[in-house]
């Protein structure tokens, strides 16, 4: 009975989702993430040549270049490179003690000037969050202006997962920061953390340095810079923070995991200074179009997204500095491309147009995406939907995906109704507490209204000997955004081709729909972004 149905399953899906080709998927991985491609860190010759790749790929099925006449969009940054060794962070309560850069603290540095600084007393505010549709504002009871600020990472977990994920954005941190008149930022581990990433892990990024894209007028986006100084802190560097603390740090911790973090005014003063190296450079987003066959709707485009970037290089991990990226994310490009040639070589062409975006800059803040989201090649009110492809984890085959952000919009139902067809059972967020709703390049298009969808391969394993919630955390532990994300770890490929068949699915049916997608009635992203369009 089964195998009947599956027959009939395969005979009802269309032609093109059937050629989807696992072996494909591995070619585009194994290009994309060798080591002459030093990592595809933006603006690096690499990743350039990683672009070149994507555009000669879409190139040959027929797509067009889709931004104007050219397959790039040029993305404009400020790039900024920590200075470890000039950069210092001093508490002073009863004494002044200096934290060192990687052992007490680690920053990347300000984009608005390359000598940071910021010196006050310090006020701790919980999360830093100030959520009124949850009726919960940490800076409530205190005055931080001209203040230094400390705060958690992470959001309450009353709050619903992807509303959790969206307060806890450091982005919105910082602005909310600066918006009570904070001239400084702290920002605070949780033990939870500590345990998920190795403090030398945060180090090795954080010297990797970040970028902001740059207006039409040369300012840094989102740079907020009123903010002095920014940094993260160590165990050690917390927990000088609140040695002279009324309330101790282990009490601390306990209100906060309780959710019912206090505000409260610490006996220290912080002396902040970040010394980093700025440079302006730029680095292209990668735009195809295919276009569609209706004569009204072809003006509207579904985005299928993913990011082209990973780290580069950086210090090396077992004698290794080359971050390949292969999962994160040549898997999500592999899969892209191989959902364009599934549209190229179906018998009849979507009715709405579709953009294929491989974005730069996506490990450095979703900054490619970022810029399209806010300098759309197309009219923004023409885009109808995005479907971002990040991290494909092949373990081993799946019966199950996880669509992050369904719930928000009428995409849910589609990907229900492509789940149904496919055999697939959908499954919850595993580790909400990631919130990979903000950490992914869907974000910045919900940022602007634009229903958004993140499907990635389940954990319910087709063998049931395999834990692959078990394998996904130690994979996060281990190799995630570390060197030894390459080709060399054990991957089944068939799960890739499942997962770009099933967005493919997704797709086809939004491209197609008499009426475009939109936010559920009520919806917390719908009502707070919705109104963009």
């Amino acid at each position: 009975m089964r195998r009947h149905f599956l027959v009939l399953l395969f005979l009802t899906l269309p032609l093109a989702a059937q050629e989807i080709d696992p072996t494909r998927i591995a070619a585009h991985m194994r290009f994309l993430s060798s080591d002459l491609l030093e990592g595809r860190g933006t603006a690096t010759r690499g990743y350039r040549i990683a672009a070149e790749y994507v555009a000669t790929q879409l190139e040959a099925l027929g797509v067009e270049p889709g931004a104007g006449a050219s397959w790039f969009q040029d993305v404009p940054f400020r790039k900024v490179i920590p200075v470890p060794e000039q950069s210092t962070i001093t508490i002073t309560s009863l004494s002044p003690i200096t934290l060192m850069y990687g052992d007490g603290f680690a920053a990347t540095g300000v984009p608005s000037r390359a000598d940071a600084r910021a010196e006050g007393a310090v006020v701790y505010v919980g999360y830093g969050i100030t959520a009124p549709s949850e009726k919960h504002d940490d800076y409530a009871g205190v005055d931080v202006r001209g203040k230094i600020v400390a705060y958690f990472s992470g959001a309450p977990k009353t709050f619903s997962n992807d509303v959790r994920a969206h307060y806890s954005s450091s982005s919105f941190k910082l602005e909310n920061a600066a918006k009570h008149g904070a001239i400084g930022t702290l920002s605070l581990r949780t033990p939870l953390d500590e345990m998920r990433v190795a403090w030398p892990r945060v180090v090795r990024q954080y010297k990797l340095g970040g970028m902001n894209w740059l207006e039409s007028d040369g300012t840094p986006h989102a740079s907020f810079p009123e903010i002095g100084a920014s940094a993260s802190l160590s165990r050690d560097g917390l927990e000088t923070l609140f040695r002279q603390s009324p309330v101790p740090l282990k009490q601390i911790v306990e209100e906060l995991e309780a959710r019912h973090p206090k505000a409260l005014e610490l006996p220290v003063r912080a002396s902040m200074h970040i010394v980093s190296v700025q440079e302006n450079v730029k680095s292209p987003n990668v735009v195809g179009l295919f276009r569609g066959s209706d004569p009204k709707l072809r003006d509207e485009y579904v985005v299928y997204s993913a990011h082209l970037d990973h780290l580069g290089i950086s210090d090396p991990v077992d004698g290794d500095s080359i971050n390949n990226g292969a999962l994160d994310n040549a898997s999500g490009i592999a899969s892209i491309l191989e959902i364009a040639r599934a549209f190229a070589q179906a018998k009849t062409r979507p009715k709405r147009s579709v953009l294929f975006l491989a974005t730069t800059g996506e490990e450095k803040g979703l900054r490619g995406a970022d810029y399209f989201a806010n300098n759309p090649t197309v009219p923004l009110r023409s885009i109808v939907a995005n479907i971002n492809v990040d991290e494909i984890l092949m373990f081993h085959p799946v019966k199950d995906v996880v669509p992050i952000g369904g719930e928000h919009s009428t995409l849910g139902d589609v990907a229900a109704g492509v789940a149904k067809r496919m055999g697939l059972i959908m499954s919850p967020d595993p580790a909400p507490e990631e919130v990979v709703f903000v950490r992914s390049d869907q974000y910045p298009f919900v940022k602007r209204g634009v229903p958004a969808i993140y499907v990635g391969a389940g954990y319910k394993a087709v063998d049931p000997k395999y834990d692959i919630v078990t394998e996904l955390l130690k994979w996060d532990e281990t190799i995630y955004h570390t060197p030894k994300d390459d080709m060399l770890q054990p991957m089944d490929f068939t799960v890739g081709a499942q997962v770009a068949k099933f967005n493919y699915l997704v797709g086809v049916e939004v491209a197609n729909a008499p009426e475009r997608p939109h936010w559920k009635k009520g919806d917390f992203f719908g009502e707070m972004f919705g109104s963009q369009r």
